[in-house]
């Protein structure tokens, strides 16, 4: 099966799927290259692509049999209430 797994992180959700994922073709996008490298460490048979996960998903959809996104959400974590951008998401 191949999957498209956007805004991929550092491979929290991803480590869940195939015990080493051999299993599945994975491509794996996410915007900051830093967290790209780290999640090529942990998953290094998956195919990373360092770019913007909506015009990935918009260019590739059809090549995946299952697309799974989970975008940032800072309007629900802690760190919205801390440090230079507290506040900024507030309601």
């Amino acid at each position: 099966m191949k999957i498209l797994n956007l805004y991929a992180g550092i491979g929290g959700n991803r480590k869940l799927w195939t015990p080493n994922g051999d299993e599945h073709e994975i491509t794996a996008v996410e915007h900051d290259p830093k967290i790209a490298e780290i999640y090529q460490d942990f998953f290094p048979n998956d195919k990373v692509v360092v770019g913007d996960a909506h015009q990935y998903l918009l260019e590739h959809y059809k090549e995946f049999d299952f697309i799974w996104s989970s975008p940032p959400c800072p309007t629900h974590s802690d760190i919205r209430r801390c440090g230079v951008h507290a506040g900024q998401y507030e309601a």
